[in-house]
């Protein structure tokens, strides 16, 4: 067992008997076999269980089923298919991922990073490989949303969410904190899964703890402002990307332009240089929030942040604020706008990657690029994921993925890059995979075109995409496909693809309904998809106390669904990739079908998906008809894997027909004469 964790362990076996006499979990978390549980009539699908022994048990599980390191394995040399490989991602909010009503009558309690711990082996289960979890930062106390605020207003890069402490520990210290988070990751190791932590760089919380140090590293407006705050609107215009010189002359041509910069300020300590330095000294000594401070004294705060993209209808992020990385204007806007202007932010200064100033802030760029490498080092997390990492400079980003990777040239890096045409780009500054756009392309499955667009972006990407059905900004899966034959359609199509990375946000296994939150493709009315009497309905879990609902029996279907999925994927994945997806798979009407083969030409093999788009009707298929014949000649017979939502290992004849319910799937492979 590693250091950390023989840590915790031991702490647990101190604390074992005080307190937590009653303490309930899902039956679910119990996917190691912990035999000392009682259960109560009264709470079905849960277990009552003594909580040091409980979690004891779940480190020594883990210690016990550890996997050896790959014989030869070497650390310092980085390859494209051993650095991100064939994985299964999941995706992990930990505040609302273990949170549970332990005690009965008593308080929502947060997820923690002890009970995440505990709940590895059932995510092994769903053959993932790379957990990814949302950031996991202190939060912002000012202009924070909901009972809890965003995991995205970051207030302090450099410190852990208190709230990931579990009390069984003991009492919270930074040191105590820092030591769970790194079990965490000891044992995710021990199982093999790598970590991935999530970043956010374009924009930190409105009372973000460098304001005390570095005020000019913000955008500040009057506070009088502060409830009317907007980016200007283009009459007539769509949503669009700020992209081109046109877009930048619509931008500054906004008659709201001139009232929008009207509201922006100095930062205080150009204001007032002695007031400000008397101002933190106040803050030293008293402890005070430092925007508090800044508002009643200097009559400023921090802007609101927004999208950087025109026209879009997300309200502005009052959360969130961004920072300043130039100094100066790029030059296109310096046309449009007065010397004296004070620092502002529009849409395109949003896009650093498209429109850069020419006097860098380096020592804002410094404190950024030493982020990940910190937490590389310190806790030995294995990737990361940067938020709005299309819209950092190309110069930065470069420079935080090569000093990480100075000291693991196989940490994974992950762009929030949604435009598939941009994949060559990110792949040049270093990215390893980006989030495309697959979640939007799904919902328009059994549509005319479907297939062709979404071949066509899995064959153009310069880099592997996110597979998500949905992302943590998008409404649940099982909102957008209410089918469960569609559901199995789109997850095993979805683990299938070549250059896709397979992602379960968490509670899509729970085919929760629920969003995490209503960033993209949705309103407001998004947050009310559960029933009236659900405990839950209404609350957000990036910004509201939310448990998953790990009862509900929907899950009897999607975790066997996914298990399935992920040992066809792994049994199959060497076969998953572009140059081996056949151009033609001949001339059968397509309308009714989503197919597509792989055939390895070298080893003589092939693969064959077959799925009915259809839900109202059966339609039959002869696999013959559906691979070209300079394939089909190479062997005689195919061998049925995967059919009836079941496991199969059925000879198959190319001209045999096969009846497909509606929405089912028909896996076949084949060995040919090579």
């Amino acid at each position: 067992m590693m250091t950390n964790l023989k840590m915790v362990s031991a702490e647990l076996e101190r604390n074992q008997g005080q307190g937590a006499s009653r303490y309930y979990l899902p039956a679910v978390w119990n996917s190691f076999g912990f035999k000392e549980y009682m259960i109560d009539p009264d709470r079905p699908g849960e277990i009552r269980v003594e909580p040091y022994r409980y979690y004891r048990a779940a480190i020594r599980f883990i210690a016990a089923h550890a996997r050896p390191a790959k014989a030869g394995e070497d650390n310092q040399v980085r390859t494209d298919e051993k650095t991100v490989g064939h994985p299964i991602m999941y995706g992990a909010f930990l505040r609302t991922l273990t949170a549970w009503n332990h005690d009965p009558g008593g308080p929502l309690e947060s997820g923690t990073f002890l009970k995440t711990i505990a709940l590895l082996p059932h995510l092994q289960s769903l053959g993932v490989e790379i957990l990814y979890l949302l950031p996991i930062f202190v939060g912002g106390e000012k202009y924070k949303k909901g009972e809890l605020g965003s995991p995205y207003a970051v207030k302090n890069y450099y410190q852990l969410d208190p709230t990931l402490h579990d009390p069984l520990l003991g009492t919270l210290t930074p040191s105590r904190l820092e030591t769970e988070f790194k079990a965490l990751i000891e044992a995710c190791h021990l199982l093999g899964l790598r970590v991935m932590l999530d970043f956010v760089f374009r924009t930190a919380a409105r009372d973000n703890d460098l304001i005390a140090t570095h005020p000019e590293w913000f955008y500040w407006i009057g506070l009088e402002h502060i409830g009317t705050f907007t980016p200007p609107v283009i009459k007539r215009a769509k949503k669009l990307p700020i992209r081109s010189e046109n877009k930048v002359e619509l931008l500054y041509n906004s008659p709201d332009l001139k009232g929008y910069l009207a509201q922006f300020r100095p930062a205080p300590n150009i204001i007032d240089p002695v007031k400000w330095e008397n101002l933190c000294a106040k803050q030293r000594q008293t402890g005070a929030n430092i925007l508090d401070l800044v508002e009643k004294e200097f009559n400023l705060t921090t802007t609101p942040g927004f999208s950087d993209v025109i026209c879009d209808a997300q309200p502005p992020w009052t959360d969130a604020t961004y920072l300043r990385f130039y100094f100066d204007l790029h030059p296109r806007a310096r046309k449009y706008v007065a010397p004296e202007q004070p620092p502002y932010v529009l849409q395109d200064v949003a896009c650093l990657n498209l429109y850069r100033g020419e006097n860098p802030n380096w020592d804002l760029w410094q404190y950024i690029r030493n982020i990940v490498p910190y937490y590389q080092q310190k806790f030995g997390i294995d990737g990361a994921r940067i938020d709005m990492g299309h819209a950092l400079p190309s110069e930065l980003t470069q420079a935080i993925i090569a000093q990480t990777r100075a000291c693991d040239p196989n940490f994974i890096f992950w762009s929030e890059e949604f435009d598939v045409k941009n994949t060559r780009a990110a792949k040049a500054d270093g990215y390893d995979l980006v989030t495309g756009d697959l979640w939007q392309l799904y919902k328009k499955v059994g549509e005319k075109g479907f297939c062709r667009h979404l071949f066509t972006r899995v064959r153009t990407a310069a880099l592997p995409l996110t597979g998500a059905l949905e992302l943590p900004d998008t409404p649940r899966a099982a909102w957008y496909h209410p089918e469960q034959n569609r559901l199995e359609s789109m997850v095993l199509l979805n683990y299938f693809l070549p250059n896709v990375v397979p992602f379960v946000n968490s509670g899509m296994e729970l085919l929760e309904k629920q969003p995490m939150n209503l960033g993209l493709d949705n309103t407001e009315a998004g947050r009310f998809v559960l029933p009236a009497t659900d405990p839950m309905y209404g609350k957000l879990p990036f910004f509201d106390r939310y448990r998953l609902h790990w009862l509900q029996e929907e899950q009897n279907f999607m975790v066997p669904l996914l298990r399935m999925a992920a040992v066809l994927r792994t049994r199959f994945c060497h076969l998953l990739k572009v140059n081996f997806l056949c151009k033609d798979c001949g001339r059968f009407p397509r309308k009714a079908l989503l197919y597509f083969a792989c055939w390895d030409e070298r080893r003589g093999e092939l693969l064959v998906y077959i799925a009915n788009q259809k839900l109202g009707k059966q339609v039959t298929v002869t696999f013959g008809q559906l691979v070209p014949a300079k394939v089909r000649t190479k062997m005689d017979e195919l061998t049925l894997v995967y059919a009836g939502r079941q496991l199969r290992e059925e000879r198959f004849s190319w001209r045999e027909r096969q009846l497909l319910a509606p929405g089912e799937v028909v896996i076949a492979v084949g060995k040919g004469r090579v």
